[in-house]
């Protein structure tokens, strides 16, 4: 969310995290968005000043076109994400971003909602953004949140991306899990659950 507090929705350190690891916002060379939505794209710029100056930041074009150059765009978004200007690269397919992360488009969150999938030794991570905002849709394949902007496809691909996900080794994270705690989905009695892994 950036450097945000409206009393409601509080802003994270990502810089100060990062170069608590030693990461200055100089050395980030890719920014990956799955998607656009205000709690997502906070520290893309600070009071209109780009945050990782030699990024290059990815964007699903039809959530640019949703969220920033239509009809009904949201003006923090446009805020937010215009400075980028020559440093955003806008994808329309599915592709590599680089060795062992490929983006996937899972609409219905968003109309350019992303997940991307780390992947290393036959071992994939799925890093799903907000196609999954509770551990309770893992479980119950009918239970959505207002925020979907098409609420059939989004639960579409959510049943979809947890079926193919259900009872091998991959992992799942999504933005709104308690923790952000990575996790397998298994089948305990003919039914989904996430466990998460310690």
């Amino acid at each position: 969310m950036g450097d945000f507090d409206n009393g409601k929705y509080v802003g994270g350190a990502l810089p100060a995290s990062l170069r608590a690891h030693g990461i200055e916002p100089g050395d980030v060379t890719d920014v990956v968005f799955t998607h656009l939505h205000f709690d997502h794209i906070g520290w893309a710029t600070d009071r209109g000043e780009v945050v990782f100056p030699n990024a290059t930041y990815r964007a699903h074009r039809a959530d640019w076109e949703h969220f920033v150059t239509g009809p009904s765009a949201d003006p923090h978004a446009v805020d937010k994400l215009t400075p980028l200007g020559s440093r955003l690269y806008l994808f329309d397919t599915d592709f590599t971003v680089a060795p062992g992360l490929d983006a996937l488009h899972v609409p219905g969150h968003t109309p350019g909602s992303t997940t991307y999938v780390v992947s290393s030794g036959g071992r994939r991570a799925l890093l799903l953004g907000d196609v999954v905002h509770s551990v309770v849709q893992l479980s119950e394949r009918d239970w959505q949140v207002i925020w979907d902007v098409d609420p059939a496809a989004a639960s579409a691909v959510r049943n979809r991306l947890a079926d193919e996900a259900a009872d091998t080794d991959d992992l799942l994270v999504a933005s709104h899990f308690p923790g952000m705690r990575f996790g397998r989905v298994v089948t305990l009695d003919g039914s989904r659950r996430f466990v998460s892994v310690e």
